[in-house]
């Protein structure tokens, strides 16, 4: 498999609209260095970009940003990622952005989760700023003009909501009269508790407030998301509430909450990234959403009165991103198994739903499918995992040998491993391995209970489960023992560090992308948003001084006070721009391990953040990290094959 293809990223298309009878999506594009450009769709396939280069279209809110765009008429109005300010600019190429706002007070971090007035006269949106190396986060509006599209309107700027910690997803009702969004404070993540928060719109004389504002949910054990307004102005959203313990779909009318769905399924999901659209209204009585079962997504419409639910589609490995259009048709991102996503047309019928794909990706033909497992843990518990195993016909390794296993884990540590189709994990195929793709508990996707049973158990918990994964699959023969690798990126990283100090004996050699090492540094300069997270995941509040004893858990659970027990090589990898897990935490480990005498590799790219996007350095850190596992594999494999008597 070629690796460029294995690392590249400009083959996803982002958050579908229609325009103008015309479609468009995001995309991160690989000539404009992983830029995020607005994409036209031209038709077989084909698209061509609308914004200029030099535009990024993303945004650093939260620094995980998401959807940082509206469109009003022949417009869109999105958030340039270099200056956190808003553009506006007709959707065709060759048209040029224009300032429309940007914050006057403080530095501008930026924008998202636009949304449109429906009299198209005001544009809300949540809004980061910085004041005094602090910053805040609050619920904005910006008033629009047709009639004079490209003035700069930072000196108009109105502040609707703040005072809490954070905010997502503002919802106007269609009669543009009531307002709905989310907010929580340190130290909840918005998976843990949110309020969902109803308010009154006033306009007067050019203005526009909020008045009697409520709580409509602001329970302990409950996270709400994808707050939203059917026709009729019914308020639905979805709730983890401990009735129903998976994220199902509820109804606020008035002053009653009313259950819509009663599925062991979700209908939400973890809010890391802003706009992510997992129902859209199809009538007064019905909305179609992204349903969420262990195998993967489906598209089903759901009887707002009845909480019956029908399939629209097959299974996919995952969906994302829904719009709908005037006439119910629906476009959203479907992710497969063996082939790259695609941006598709849904057009539900009463007869038979009709599907049309705009971005069609032919199947890989060399392409290894993954195997659902379900394996037993600790405290009589049980965790999850995909298995893929080696695909290349060209291959063959000693015969009468188990391949080599590389044990992935996914970040977050809220996140979860899906079956969709990743060059990565298909590229390690290619090489000879097989590939464990680990659901340890913490992982969303099976409901609230299992989700929030890391909490107080990180680096324990998650490490547990991987090393029963590893257990399982090397119990069912499908591996060899002598050859298990692991790797991961942020909380993903973290675990490589903390199994290979746990459980050293079962590793070989591990990778860390952008990794943490040190829970205390961590704690001490991570970002705004996840500022209080590790306290929340080890279960003991951070202080700068109580922190650093050594029965703190912050001490027990940081790997770079157990480097020792490392007995394998590690190779580990930093972006210099990183503001989540910050290049000092990578460059600690790094000095602790050449003190240690401890055999590793380490590479620092110093354009790069929490996340590498340019495919140069893609393709150097997988070239890099897999010459780096296969030259122990070969090794060991020369070793055996040296002392095999001769026939």
């Amino acid at each position: 498999m070629d690796i460029e293809a294995a690392v590249d990223k400009a083959s996803y298309p982002q958050y579908p609209f229609e325009c103008m009878d015309r479609v468009y999506w995001l995309q991160s594009l690989r000539e404009r260095d992983g830029r995020t450009s607005v994409m036209l769709h031209v038709g077989n396939g084909r698209a061509h970009p609308v914004t200029p280069a030099e535009f990024d279209v993303r945004t650093r809110v939260n620094e995980y940003g998401g959807k940082c765009f509206c469109i009003i008429g022949n417009r869109i109005i999105f958030n340039n990622h270099a200056d956190g300010t808003l553009y506006c600019q007709e959707l065709r190429t060759g048209s040029s952005p224009a300032v429309f706002a940007r914050e006057t007070s403080g530095e501008s971090i930026g924008f998202a989760d636009l949304v449109v007035s429906g009299c198209g006269s005001w544009v809300l949106a949540v809004s980061e700023r910085q004041q005094d190396s602090e910053s805040s986060c609050g619920i904005v509006a910006i008033p629009y003009d047709s009639a004079d599209p490209d003035r700069d309107r930072s000196r108009d700027l109105i502040r609707l909501a703040s005072g809490s910690d954070f905010y997502a997803a503002p919802a106007l009702s269609p009669d543009g009269s009531v307002l709905a969004w989310m907010e929580w404070s340190v130290p909840d993540m918005p998976w843990d508790r949110t309020r969902l928060m109803v308010s009154s719109v006033c306009h007067e004389h050019g203005c526009i407030s909020l008045q009697s504002v409520t709580a409509a949910v602001d329970n302990p054990d409950t996270a709400v998301c994808q707050p939203g307004f059917l026709p009729d102005g019914t308020l639905v959203f979805a709730s983890d509430s401990p009735a129903c313990n998976f994220w199902n779909l509820f109804a606020y009318r008035g002053q009653e909450l009313v259950q819509i769905t009663d599925e062991q399924a979700e209908f939400g999901e973890a809010h890391w990234t802003f706009g992510q659209n997992r129902w859209v209204a199809s009538s007064d009585s019905r909305v179609i959403a992204i349903c969420t079962r262990r195998y993967g997504d489906r598209i089903v419409e759901v009887n707002v009165k009845t909480g019956q639910c029908s399939n629209l589609s097959d299974e996919f490995a995952s969906c994302s991103h829904l719009w709908a259009n005037q006439r119910g048709e629906v476009l959203f991102v479907a992710h497969h198994d063996d082939r790259l996503a695609e941006v598709v047309q849904l057009c539900p019928s009463k007869n038979r739903p009709a599907s049309n794909v705009l971005t069609p990706n032919p199947g890989m033909e060399t392409c290894s499918k993954p195997e659902f497992l379900e394996f037993p843990t600790g405290n009589r518990e049980v965790a999850y995992g995909y298995l893929y195993r080696p695909c290349n016909p060209g291959y063959a390794g000693l015969e009468g040998t188990l391949p080599p296993l590389v044990v992935m884990v996914h970040g977050g540590p809220t996140s979860r491993a899906t079956r969709e189709y990743a060059g990565i994990k298909q590229y390690f195929c290619s090489l000879g391995f097989a590939v464990l793709d680990v659901n340890h508990r913490g992982s969303t996707g099976f409901g609230r209970t299992y989700r929030q049973s890391l909490l107080g158990n990180w680096g324990e918990h998650d490490c547990e489960d991987i090393r029963a994964g590893v257990r399982h699959v090397l119990q069912e023969g499908l591996a060899d023992p002598r050859h298990v690798f692991i790797r991961g990126g942020s909380a993903g990283g973290y675990a490589v560090l903390r199994a290979l100090t746990r459980h050293a004996a079962l590793f070989c050699a591990g990778a860390s992308y952008y990794g943490i090492g040190n829970l205390i540094t961590l704690s001490e300069i991570t970002h705004r948003f996840e500022s209080r997270y590790t306290d929340q995941l080890i279960g003991e509040r951070f202080d700068p001084e109580v922190s650093r004893q050594p029965d703190s858990l912050f001490v027990r659970r940081s790997p770079v006070f157990d480097l020792d027990r490392i007995e394998c090589p590690l190779i580990l990898f930093q972006g210099g721009q990183d503001r989540v897990v910050p290049p000092s935490l990578a460059r600690e480990v790094v000095s602790l391990l050449e003190q240690k005498g401890i055999r590793h590799a380490y590479h620092e790219y110093p354009e790069e953040g929490h996340g590498f996007r340019q495919t140069v350095n893609r393709v150097d850190s997988l070239c890099r990290e897999t010459h780096f596992f296969s030259s122990l594999v070969c090794a060991s494999s020369a070793e055996v094959s040296t002392n095999q008597p001769r026939r």
